[in-house]
């Protein structure tokens, strides 16, 4: 028993530090709706990542998406699109949100002109989507965002309730 136990715990350890060796790269999905102007009550929706690490406790400063990919008024809007560099904010450690600005569409009526903004104190209630359409008519929009599961994580967890199943099952 003594035995399974201390290679139940090895296994673990070793699981624990395969799992942090990627944990640097974050991704994060994000959803939301417009408030307001001609395109009101519109959803959208995506994805973005950048490197989470430097992102410590009390950090202030910006840093650059990896990727982002945003589904919005039956367009795609990529990293390619933008026109500056895409970045997450934080201030003292406090997550603000993305800045985030496609601005050069051509024919706005068929491409927004989309910016997310990030907040100034705080995420949540200051972050907004702006967006300008045809005829410069624009509105604002409110988005959430959740961080989506590392494969490793999940791994990692299916393994450990995996040896917890194994010592129950011993120890029954």
């Amino acid at each position: 028993m003594k035995k399974t136990l201390t290679l139940a715990t090895l296994a673990c350890l070793v699981l624990l530090q395969a799992g942090t060796a990627h944990a640097a790269a974050s991704l994060f999905d994000l959803a939301g709706s417009t408030d307001s102007g001609p395109l009101a009550g519109q959803r959208f929706s995506g994805s973005f990542a950048y490197d989470s690490s430097a992102a410590v406790a009390g950090f202030t400063g910006n840093i650059a998406l990896t990727s982002f990919s945003l589904q919005f008024a039956g367009q795609t809007y990529t990293l390619a699109n933008a026109d500056a560099v895409p970045a997450v904010f934080y201030d003292g450690g406090v997550f603000l949100g993305l800045d985030y600005v496609d601005a050069d569409s051509a024919d706005a009526a068929l491409r927004p002109q989309l910016s997310l903004v990030s907040g100034f104190t705080a995420f949540a209630g200051e972050a907004y989507l702006s967006y300008t359409g045809a005829g410069a008519a624009g509105g604002f929009g409110s988005y959430s965002i959740t961080a989506v599961p590392e494969p490793q994580t999940l791994a990692l967890l299916l393994a450990g309730l995996g040896l917890l199943a194994a010592v129950v099952r011993r120890r029954a």
